[in-house]
């Protein structure tokens, strides 16, 4: 297999383990030379944290990727997490067009229990939208999904309101997607759409809110397609690893801020490698 190289585009958040801080150690960690490009830079992420301080840097990211097609630096994948702005969202599409054979991996990034992310307005719920009908696989949670697929948002599911979903987002051009966070009265599941089909997948719940699980799913199925797996295989990797993340985390309960992930990197290699 070749050497792949992923772009990840999304903001640094430089203590909290997200975006950035999450996508680039783990990408990295399983084989895969990972690009990171931020449309703004924190000193903290903003769930739990005040005062932080916030550089916007979105205006860089065009001129950038301009500067890596003029050296003839190809990328193979372009994995986009969180962005804050519609005006972020648009300069990610250009960097699409600029490499059009790259594969879009989306996370929408902008909500959560049934709400938007505090900053974020409908405006750029659109131009998330229109970067997921682009995709090659888009991965939103529950909410986002709802958001997307234009059905009301409800915190248990069943799996036929989760097939409705999955029709809607079909129907408005979301052809492979991963919808994450799904309650339902029998346990946590995630349904994923390939090729028209949808696969539904068990998972672990542990009691409490565990900022950057997301991010860490996101990161780690990217570095597994990346390394040349298969769809089904790659989500196998990323639940086992986040929940085990999840788990080594939930032992510590000072750290509320992010994942331990860097705890868990030797399970992860261990995961990829036996597929």
């Amino acid at each position: 297999m070749k050497d792949c190289k992923v772009m990840t585009i999304q903001d640094y958040s430089s203590f909290g383990q997200c975006s950035l801080s999450v996508a680039l150690p783990i990408i990295s960690a399983i084989g895969i030379e990972t690009i990171s490009l931020p449309v703004a830079l924190l000193s903290t992420h903003t769930s739990g944290f005040e005062g932080y301080t916030y550089v916007d840097l979105k205006d860089n990211v065009v001129p950038a990727v301009n500067h890596y097609k003029k050296l003839g630096i190809n990328f193979d994948y372009i994995y986009v997490g969180y962005l804050g702005s519609s005006a972020a969202a648009k300069a990610v599409e250009e960097v699409c067009k600029l490499y059009p054979e790259a594969q879009l991996i989306v996370d929408p990034a902008m909500a959560e229990n049934g709400e938007l992310y505090n900053g974020i307005n409908e405006d750029f719920a659109q131009s998330i939208a229109t970067l997921c009908k682009k995709s090659y696989i888009a991965l939103p949670n529950l909410s986002e999904a709802c958001l997307l697929s234009g059905v009301r948002y409800s915190r248990i599911q069943t799996k036929e309101s989760i097939l409705n979903i999955c029709k809607k987002l079909e129907d408005k051009g979301i052809k492979r997607f991963v919808i994450t966070g799904i309650r339902t009265n029998e346990g946590m599941i995630l349904a994923y759409c390939d090729d028209g089909v949808v696969k539904f997948i068990p998972t672990q719940e542990v009691k409490g809110d565990f900022l950057g699980s997301g991010d860490v799913f996101a990161s780690t199925l990217t570095g597994a397609l990346a390394n040349g797996l298969t769809l089904s295989q790659s989500l196998d990797v990323a639940v086992k690893y986040t929940q085990k993340t999840v788990k080594v985390t939930s032992l510590d309960k000072s750290h509320w801020y992010g994942l331990k992930f860097e705890k868990t990197i030797p399970y992860l290699l261990e995961l990829v490698q036996n597929k």
